[in-house]
C-alpha cells in the first residue's frame, strides 16, 4: 500500500512538472501545433461598409473597443473607418443571408461550414510562406475573444484567407464634391491604411509573400500598396488622413478595383461625415 502511494505521488509530481514545463514553453507549443486551414479565393466581388470604433459592452459584462457599422446618425470624419472585404461570387451571400451580423462578423462567417464555399486552386509555396511569416511575428499570441469563441486555440487550426486575383488599379471616389475636388475624382491620397487582414501582401506576379507580420516597416498608402503589384486583400480598413472641408456632408463613396485580368469591381457605401 505504501509503495502504491509513493508511486501515485511520483506520478502526480511528474504530471505537475510537465504542466509547469508546458506553461514555460507556451510559445513553442503554440508554434509547433498551429496550422492554417487555407481559403484561397478569386476576387470577383467587393463589399464595403462605413464603420467606427466604439466601446461596446459584451453579454459577459466586459466592455471592449470594437469596430461597429455606422448608421444614419453618421460619424465624425476623424473617426470614420472605411471597411472593405473581397471575395468570390459567394460574397453576396453575406448581405443576403447574414445581414443581422452586419459588420466585421462577416470575416468569420465567410469561412464557416454553413457558407457554400467558392474556393480557387491554392498556391502551396505561398501557403508555406504565409504560415512561416505568421509564426515569425507576434500573431501566435492572439487570444482574442473571437478566436477563443471559435475554438481556434483548442484546435490550433486557424482559417486563413488569401486571394489569387491580382490588382491592377484601385481607387476611391465620391459621388459629391469632396476635399474641394469635383465628384468622381480619385481620393486615394486622403486615405491611409488602418488595418490589413491578414497583415500580409502577396505578389500577383511571383505569387510570393512581399510583406507581412515579420516586417517592421508599415504599408500606409494606397499608392505604396499598388506599387507592390499585389493580390487583392481579403480585408482592408482605411481612415482619412485629412478632414474634408465640406463637413458635415452626406456622401456616397465608391470603391473601384480593377483586376489584372481587366475586370472592374465596384461597391458603394453612404455615410454622413460630421
Amino acid at each position: 500500500m505504501i509503495a502504491r502511494v509513493k508511486s501515485l505521488g511520483k506520478l502526480f509530481f511528474l504530471v505537475a512538472l510537465s504542466l509547469v514545463s508546458c506553461s514555460k514553453n507556451d510559445d513553442r507549443l503554440i508554434k509547433e501545433d498551429l496550422a492554417f486551414n487555407y481559403f484561397p479565393r478569386e476576387c470577383t466581388r467587393i463589399l464595403s461598409l462605413p464603420m467606427e470604433e466604439k466601446l461596446v459592452t459584451e453579454s459577459t459584462g466586459q466592455t471592449i473597443q470594437k469596430e461597429v457599422v455606422v448608421g444614419e446618425e453618421g460619424v465624425r470624419a476623424k473617426d470614420f473607418l472605411y471597411w472593405l472585404m473581397t471575395g468570390a461570387d459567394d460574397l453576396d451571400s453575406l448581405e443576403l443571408h447574414y445581414s443581422k451580423y452586419r459588420g466585421r462578423s462577416y470575416e468569420y462567417i465567410y469561412h464557416r461550414p454553413r457558407v457554400k464555399f467558392q474556393l480557387a486552386p491554392g498556391f502551396r509555396m505561398t501557403e508555406a510562406q504565409l504560415l512561416k511569416d505568421y509564426l515569425a511575428g507576434d500573431s501566435h499570441r492572439d487570444t482574442s475573444p473571437d478566436r477563443i469563441n471559435a475554438g481556434l486555440l483548442a484546435t490550433a487550426l486557424i482559417p486563413w484567407e488569401y486571394r489569387v486575383t491580382g490588382v491592377k488599379d484601385f481607387k476611391i471616389v465620391a459621388l459629391t464634391p469632396l476635399f474641394g475636388l469635383p465628384a468622381e475624382t480619385s481620393l486615394n491620397r486622403f486615405f491611409t491604411f488602418h488595418e490589413l487582414a491578414p497583415k500580409q501582401i502577396i505578389s500577383s506576379q511571383s505569387k510570393s509573400l512581399l510583406w507581412g507580420y515579420s516586417d517592421q516597416e508599415q504599408v500606409t498608402s494606397i499608392a505604396q500598396w499598388l506599387s507592390m503589384r499585389p493580390m487583392a486583400q481579403p480585408v482592408m480598413m482605411l481612415r482619412l488622413n485629412t478632414m474634408p472641408q465640406e463637413v458635415p456632408v452626406k456622401t456616397r463613396l465608391v470603391t473601384i478595383l480593377t483586376t489584372t485580368d481587366g475586370k472592374e469591381l465596384r461597391d458603394t457605401l453612404q455615410v454622413l461625415l460630421k
